[in-house]
């Protein structure tokens, strides 16, 4: 969880570099961003109340006017944003004090995070 996903940095990379480098300059910058998401001193959250009294339920949303987060759409686009606020999110929710990526099991068939029955299904199917 929180794992940056490097595609949308390569799609961004090649318009703007020749393919001899796009994928280069897509892992260094995939990397900078990995780091600058962990980095737990940044904070890009705000707290919206979600009733009408100040007793009632909040929630935590990503602050879409946080300087960085803006920057990162401005210069590579609407897909890196959405990665990149998606993997702040997971990192926050995973562990917010150290933002550091967790390993999940994931179904990929069905796109959510894999149950612990799934897992030994899917396990037992491959040793049979």
């Amino acid at each position: 969880m929180g794992d940056l996903d490097i595609k949308p940095f390569q799609i961004a990379r090649y318009r703007k570099y020749p393919s001899n480098i796009a994928d280069d300059k897509a892992a260094q910058l995939c990397s900078l961003w990995q780091a600058r998401l962990g980095d737990s001193n940044w904070y890009p959250f705000k707290v919206v109340h979600c009733g009408m009294d100040e007793e009632e339920e909040h929630e935590l949303v990503i602050d879409e006017e946080d300087k960085k987060l803006n920057g990162l759409n401005k210069d590579f686009g609407s897909e890196v944003y959405e990665i990149g606020c998606t993997s702040l999110k997971e990192l926050n929710e995973c562990n917010p004090s150290g933002r550091y990526v967790v390993e999940e099991l994931w179904n990929f068939k069905e796109n959510h995070k894999a149950s612990l029955k799934e897992a030994i299904t899917l396990f037992f199917e491959d040793v049979a």
